[in-house]
């Protein structure tokens, strides 16, 4: 048997499928899972995370709070490690809210415009004023928290306007990714274009170096092209060693992808990041690099690998969001 990989930099496990609400953009809605594990067994496979080594753990879903038992999956979280946890914030109470402060957990939620009329196109009437007012309660109990806005044609121009108010409400830091064309947003005609992640990329980076303001870039690696501000920093997949994982197991190419290379179901967490990392298709995208002669080949290594999928049904061609690929202009 082969040995075990060092351990993945980021496990992103997606530890339920159900949701309370019906968002425009959401990249897993049209899944069907198989069942989410049970309460012992998630335990059991978050203290093998922490006897490997994983230093960041961060469960999503769905919408995490509904998950039987998830105050107890995120105290099984050794210290040391980084937990975070992806939620809408309406099951929140102030109850839940000490509960994370107390436990050190790190909130992730989305904010999906500026204004409530944009985020309210997204994610449905009523749900701004409810993000805000919980937001507030996060806050008041000392929670530790960062917005994610999805940057679409409907909201790029808003990009600026979110990092500021991320700002006023007392984020930690925010984070921008464009909308991942899967699920209900698989065939929406204002999904992200790359002259959109543009736009979006200037006013945040702009408004981030005018308020010291950290930001994040979540699935854009050819941000360098376009932002200049210190205050603004990036991920690459291709470079990260990441194990996504579904309600029922799944150990996932991506998690916006349907592509299943092992599970935790009945195999160990070491032996299924075994699998991952073994595996040709990974090896494939990992080895593979669609812009060889790009100045960027060493960090972007051609982007983002399932949106090349969604375009071309290839892992092989670059990031359509590239501006370089698609001609936008990049001057400034």
């Amino acid at each position: 048997m082969s040995p075990i990989p060092s351990p993945p930099d980021y496990v992103t496990w997606l530890l339920t499928a159900r949701c309370n609400f019906r968002c425009e953009h959401c990249y897993v809605s049209s899944r069907s899972w198989s069942g989410e594990l049970s309460k012992n067994r998630v335990l059991k496979l978050v203290e093998e995370a922490c006897e490997m080594g994983v230093k960041n753990l961060h469960l999503t879903g769905g919408e995490p709070l509904l998950r039987e038992g998830i105050f107890e999956i995120l105290a099984a979280a050794e210290e040391g490690v980084n937990v975070s946890l992806f939620t809408n914030l309406s099951a929140i109470s102030r109850e839940k809210a000490r509960r994370l402060g107390s436990q050190g957990i790190r909130v992730f939620t989305s904010i999906d415009g500026a204004v409530k009329n944009t985020h309210e196109a997204v994610r449905g009437p009523g749900t701004w004023d409810v993000l805000m007012r919980n937001i507030r309660v996060l806050k008041e109990e000392g929670v530790s928290f960062t917005p994610i806005f999805s940057i679409s044609r409907l909201n790029a121009s808003e990009a600026g306007g979110f990092v500021q108010l991320a700002e006023k409400l007392g984020a930690s830091s925010a984070v921008l990714l464009p909308v991942m064309p899967f699920g209900r947003a698989a065939d929406k005609d204002w999904n992200a274009d790359a002259y959109s992640c543009v736009k979006a990329l200037r006013l945040a980076d702009e408004a981030a170096d005018r308020l010291g303001f950290n930001i994040i870039l979540w699935c854009m690696p050819f941000a360098s092209l376009i932002v200049r501000s210190h205050y603004v920093s990036w991920d690459s997949c291709r470079i990260e060693k990441n194990m996504d994982i579904g309600p029922g197991g799944e150990v996932l190419l991506c998690d916006t992808l349907d592509i299943v290379v092992s599970s935790v179901r009945s195999k160990s967490l070491s032996e299924a990041w075994r699998e991952l990392r073994s595996s040709r298709i990974l090896r494939k995208i990992v080895e593979n690099n669609p812009c060889p002669d790009c100045s960027l080949r060493e960090t972007c290594r051609g982007g983002c690998y399932a949106r090349s999928y969604r375009l071309y049904g290839t892992f092989s061609n670059p990031d359509p969001l590239c501006p370089k690929i698609l001609g936008a202009s990049i001057t400034r």
